[in-house]
């Protein structure tokens, strides 16, 4: 490759392309080198780019001019590198893509230089704009690496085996055998230059206050710091199967982009996707530098088929990080009985979807806190990825009165798969299970197909009355009709025509709709109260459907009775004097959140007061399980195999009643194999 002297460095640089196209630079991260774009660059310049590919200070052939010079490398200067080699090469304006390391030092482009910077995309590793909060747990011990070089004997454990500390991140953070081992060896010997360390623990340890930012880029520093949003076309493109930055480090990062702007998921891709899948990565980044921004759309690209992640934890404990092994991880499944985690989150889910080929989505009301996702589907390693796209789930409290209710998730109850290749999303549009939103209760349909919303439709006043909380539904076989509970101040069963969207309230404040004033909800034998002495007062919650659609089953939660009616009399030709006729007392239960009819035929019941799964069984119930981790299990979903799945909402663990608790809390996904 040839190179260029610009600013500090020497610096190693790949060019591609015609001298009179649109410049784009491509900016590579750790730990790689600029070899990561070589099926990348090419691609970009047979579309008419001028493509400029650096090496990075502390990689490679690049070197420092003089040995003055301090081995830094924070992400401002990097960016600061960047524009002295543009200016050497008489560049102006420019395009910018970078990854890991790259992504930031583009960031930081976009930031110093607006005027230069036309389009921007980052890959895999989340903007910084206002700053780095210290990440939860779980993002924490993925990034062990980072304060693992914080102290001089690790950084020396670094600095003696460069290879294999930097391999085991390969085969970390993307699914297993997606390289060849001659591949990390030529990519390794970039990491050979003689200031590929210093650079790299000062990276580290700057971006977290164990070292300075070089002086000369501070200036830099503060104004990302300061930065809370861009307005230039940009686009985020990541893997739903990154073992360092799951999806779940971006549900922010469309609140960064204030201009055109795509979040891009790679099914199947980990931390690598220009090398993973270079062909996804050129098609999503043409689509940003040149097409049309006004067309930009959050896209889940499942052009590679899933992979598995390789386990984090062997990457831990090949170094001897006993302590995170001991831990646990997102992907580890803790055990009792029955009872296998599937996932943990940081807010609080109460829905659960899993649909025929095993796609895994919960949900988040915005009960206690303001949670920045609504829906999201479950990836592999357990985390998140807003569903069906960013968009969808931006709303935020804040911006009640500036958003447009009916396009956007506002409170989302439940999500329950129809059986016709749709995924329906039950939003009551009741913030804090409070006041409706006007406009905002609503049924979403998406195409699972495509990721699409295909349908929504509004709940009108008169179906959703001001006191009414949608809480769930279940469809009939044929996907024509859709049947839910509300769960407010007055129970009922509300029926919708699916493909006219014309709906009807049902058992409108009939006794087996409403909560059962006798009973008291207590948990450990101690009434669960509000401090102003609310207990939970919920209507009709839990519905179930028989497989063959005839008989629709429900409860209230504040309740012990399990009744059922025949879904003939849902109609609207039929009285409501037919229908409290037809209301049959099926058993004598519990307080009850969620029920479900497998396809098996047994009808599940939640016990949240017990922490149990039960069974109907003649005219009561059995027990199926009992688990101390069942806080509150609220919401049934089956898999294709029959493993049946539950959420625990933790809802006694809530500051509605236990005061002083924070707003988010974590909430857990559960699944158990029913016995044959």
């Amino acid at each position: 490759m040839p190179m260029l002297t610009a600013g500090d460095l020497n610096m190693e640089v790949s060019l591609h392309g015609p001298e009179n196209g649109q410049p784009l630079l491509l900016v590579h991260g750790w730990p790689d080198d600029a070899s990561t774009w070589d099926e990348v660059a090419p691609a970009m310049a047979a579309e008419g780019f001028r493509v400029i590919v650096p090496t990075l200070r502390g990689f490679g052939a690049t070197r420092f001019v003089t040995d003055a010079a301090p081995r830094t490398g924070n992400s401002a200067m990097l960016a600061i590198d960047m524009i002295a080699l543009l200016d050497a090469t008489g560049i102006d304006r420019f395009m910018v893509a970078g990854h890991d390391w790259g992504s930031n030092a583009a960031e930081a482009l976009a930031v110093g230089w607006p005027d230069r910077v036309e389009r921007l995309a980052m890959l895999s590793t989340p903007p910084r704009l206002g700053g780095m909060p210290t990440p939860p747990f779980e993002q924490t011990q993925r990034q062990w690496y980072h304060w693992f070089m914080a102290t001089e004997r690790r950084a020396e454990a670094v600095r003696g085996d460069r290879r294999g500390f930097t391999h085991l991140h390969w085969e970390n953070w993307s699914p297993s055998g997606w390289f060849d081992e001659a591949t990390f060896d030529r990519v390794a010997q970039s990491f050979d230059n003689p200031d590929w360390a210093d650079v790299t623990l000062h990276s580290y340890r700057a971006r977290w206050g164990e070292a300075g930012p070089d002086p000369r880029s501070s200036w830099l520093e503060n104004k990302v710091k300061e930065t809370q949003s861009l307005t230039l076309p940009a686009l985020y493109l990541h893997g739903d199967a990154d073992g360092l930055n799951p999806p779940s480090t971006a549900e922010d990062v469309p609140s960064k982009f204030t201009g055109p702007f795509a979040a891009v998921t790679l099914a199947g891709v980990g931390h690598f996707p220009q090398r993973e899948h270079p062909q996804a990565v050129v098609r999503h980044l043409l689509s940003l530098f040149a097409g049309d921004p006004a067309e930009l759309t959050d896209t889940i690209d499942r052009s590679l088929p899933m992979k598995k992640v390789a386990p984090y934890i062997a990457g831990i404990a090949a170094i001897g990080l006993a302590a995170a092994a001991a831990a646990g991880i997102a992907q580890a499944q803790g055990r009792s009985g029955e009872l296998t985690q599937v996932a943990q989150f940081d807010h609080q889910a109460t829905g659960v979807a899993v649909t025929a080929d095993g796609r895994r989505f919960v949900n988040f009301p915005r009960w206690t806190d303001d949670a920045p996702i609504s829906v999201a589907e479950v990836a592999k390693d357990g985390s998140l990825r807003p569903y069906p796209d960013a968009k969808w789930n931006s709303w935020r409290n804040a911006r009640a009165n500036e958003l447009p209710v009916g396009d956007y998730f506002v409170c989302v109850q439940s999500i329950v798969p129809d059986g016709q290749g749709n995924l329906w999303v039950l939003d009551p549009g009741a913030p804090g299970n409070e006041k409706i939103l006007e406009g905002a209760p609503k049924l979403v349909r998406i195409d699972l197909a495509t990721d699409k919303v295909t349908k929504v439709i509004p709940v009108p006043l008169d179906v959703a009355l001001q006191g009414t909380y949608l809480n769930d539904i279940r469809f009939s076989p044929d996907g024509k009709t859709g049947y839910i509970t509300d769960s407010g101040t007055r129970g009922a069963i509300i029926v919708i025509d699916l493909d006219s969207g014309k709906g009807f309230r049902a058992l409108d404040g009939h006794a087996s709709t409403q909560i059962d004033k006798t009973v008291k909800v207590a948990v450990e034998g101690k009434p669960l109260v509000r401090p102003d002495g609310r207990q939970p007062a919920f209507a009709a919650d839990g519905i179930a459907i028989s497989n063959d659609g005839k008989t629709l089953f429900y409860q209230a939660l504040t309740g012990k009775t399990l009744y059922s009616i025949d879904t003939a009399l849902l109609v609207s030709g039929k009285s409501e004097a037919e229908r409290a006729a037809g209301v049959k007392t099926v058993a004598t239960t519990n307080v009850a959140d969620g029920l479900w009819m497998s396809k098996a035929g047994v009808l599940y019941i939640t016990s949240p007061t017990d922490y149990s799964i039960k069974r109907l069984q003649g005219s009561g119930t059995a027990p199926v399980l009992t688990d101390k981790r069942l806080r509150w299990p609220d919401t049934f979903s089956e898999g294709p195999d029959g493993t049946m799945y539950v959420t625990a909402s933790h809802i006694q663990d809530t500051n509605w009643f236990t005061p002083g608790a924070p707003p988010s809390i974590k909430t857990q996904l559960f699944s158990f194999k029913p016995a044959k």
